[in-house]
């Protein structure tokens, strides 16, 4: 949809909610906002990041009575899309940004937190469930791409960079695999699709196994019986005989595995997510890869969340008040507790009046818990604003693309990821692009500037930008936070606390996260996929 000549999109019927300021917020005058806040509630949630808008829209439309809180004065928290004016103000660029050089300055949206979407995976289905795509609109990425070092890395080469192939002529003709193991490679994709994880073809009834679930393949002697429940990833590799550079693309490329960790997961496990990446390459019609991405950027998420869960009955409360002053302050939104220890309300001190939210259940993200979480390592990450594509995206007529780094290949133990977007995307003006380079980070950083840890972390994939013809950055700005996982899992004292966003490139992990926080508030599980029919059926 669009105009003409625009970029497809994916639309579903964008409706404009009534609103009561540029951000659909309702904003209230300062006796209002006391009344509102002193309420009972079901849930209050702390904080406006992606997972707690999504668990704010999905507590919602389950008839759940929920406040949300933020002490920013903007949606987002650390998943928020800054305008060229606020990224060069978070990094202290300096001079101003300069439209001669950047092009039109209101046509830049940087996500803070870059992550695909798999068209087959399970953002998708919450979206259509709670119909939260009415509010957005989504382009298929134009391509996925696999980088592979130099045979002689002492030598100075660059690595190459390869197209994922999306046809069997693309297949045939790329360098990645010899044609001996194309062959086997393709006798393996193709029973992989055509398996059905869920449903066992038979079961064990005597041996090692006994009970246990098989799925069978044709073997040299006839159809071989494979316990993929009892294997894990390396037995299950090792069964197929494929060669190591074969095992490496699979796993890091298709199953998005960003370490080793493939090699102790159930081999059902490992089945399921090369499944996913094949259902997601062809969910929608003319897909050149598995992933979407919003138009406008991932900022567009938590608001489209916030407005489904307003028209449930929701309240948004940001960090403004009709006059643009702050309602919350520095110590304010801590947490009450009953006498047997669970969660009894969250406080905000207005001078020495104390208003209190009573509620029985708290959401929100790690910065708002002191002391209730623990540090789980950091990310990095190198944000290059571009006047030119990659020379492969070029070649491929391609206006954004991922490109995966696995971590053998750059010397590492977690993979690097390269994500590359456009004014295709409505995130950049025309002929601009920008990138984002994340991994985990390895090695001490007492000491360093995030410029040196990046530059450790994510050398072979910053690399891309210096090798003869690459296209320098106009801007380059660098990241690094820690990341933070509860203590608990919340059900003793009712306080539900989200992880940090990871390093990868896609959302995946963050919404296996926010399902696992709605099971253990609610009790119940989400049926997804039902869900998801149910709702297309209803459009």
């Amino acid at each position: 949809h669009g105009d003409e000549g625009a970029t497809p999109c994916l639309h579903i019927g964008r409706r404009r909610l009534a609103q009561r300021n540029s951000s659909g917020l309702l904003l209230l005058a300062m006796d209002d906002w006391k009344a509102a806040f002193g309420e009972e509630w079901d849930a209050v949630v702390l904080g406006t990041g992606m997972k707690e808008c999504l668990l704010s829209g999905l507590l919602s439309v389950a008839g759940k009575k929920v406040l949300h809180l933020d002490r920013n004065d903007y949606y987002g928290g650390a998943s928020a899309s800054l305008d060229i004016n606020q990224l060069f103000e978070k990094f202290q660029a300096g001079a101003p940004p300069s439209e001669a050089e950047l092009g039109k300055l209101r046509d830049w949206a940087v996500d803070m937190v870059p992550k695909f979407i798999m068209a087959g995976g399970q953002l998708v289905k919450v979206l259509i469930h709670t119909k939260t795509a009415n509010y957005m609109e989504f382009k298929a990425v134009d391509g996925s791409y696999c980088y592979r070092a130099p045979k002689a890395r002492s030598s100075g080469e660059f690595g190459r960079v390869h197209k994922v192939p999306l046809t069997p002529k693309e297949a045939l003709s790329s360098s990645m695999l010899s044609m001996l193991e194309k062959g086997r490679m393709g006798k393996f994709t193709m029973w992989v699709a055509s398996i059905d994880c869920g449903k066992p073809e038979g079961f064990f009834e005597d041996g090692s196994f006994r009970d246990m679930p098989y799925w069978t393949r044709v073997g040299m002697t006839g159809r071989k019986k494979m316990p993929l429940t009892q294997w894990n990833g390396d037995q299950f590799f090792k069964d197929w005989g494929l060669e190591a550079g074969t095992i490496e693309f699979l796993t890091h490329v298709c199953a998005l595995y960003r370490d080793e960790s493939w090699r102790s997961a159930p081999a059902l496990e490992v089945v399921s997510r090369m499944q996913l990446y094949l259902e997601s390459r062809t969910r929608f019609a003319g897909m050149t890869s598995p992933y979407l991405y919003p138009l406008f950027g991932l900022g567009e998420l938590p608001q489209a969340f916030a407005r489904l869960a307003a028209v449930h009955g929701g309240t948004y409360m940001l960090n403004r008040d009709l006059d643009g002053s702050p309602v919350f302050g520095p110590n304010d939104l801590s947490l009450e507790y009953a006498e047997d220890g669970t969660v009894a309300g969250v406080v905000n001190h207005d001078g020495e009046e104390a208003v209190v939210a009573r509620t029985k259940t708290v959401v929100g993200d790690p910065s708002y818990f002191a002391g209730k979480t623990k540090p789980t390592g950091s990310v990095v990450r190198a944000i290059a604003l571009l006047d030119a594509p990659l020379a492969e995206m070029e070649k491929d007529g391609a206006s954004s693309c991922q490109v995966i780094f696995p971590a053998a290949q750059c010397g590492r133990c977690n993979d690097l990821y390269l994500f590359l977007c456009s004014n295709a995307h409505k995130v950049a003006p025309a002929g601009k692009y920008v990138a984002f380079l994340s991994t985990k980070v390895e090695g001490p950083t007492q000491g360093m500037s995030n410029e040196q840890i990046a530059h450790r972390e994510l050398a072979a994939g910053l690399a891309l930008f210096t090798r003869p013809g690459a296209p320098m950055p106009l801007h380059l700005f660098y990241d690094a936070y820690p990341t933070y996982a509860p203590l608990t899992n919340g059900t003793k004292d009712r306080v539900f606390i989200s992880e940090s966003f990871d390093a990868t490139s896609h959302f995946e992990t963050a919404i296996n996260d926010v399902l696992d926080m709605y099971q253990r508030i609610t009790g119940e599980t989400l049926n997804l996929d039902a869900l998801a029919a149910a709702a297309s059926a209803e459009q």
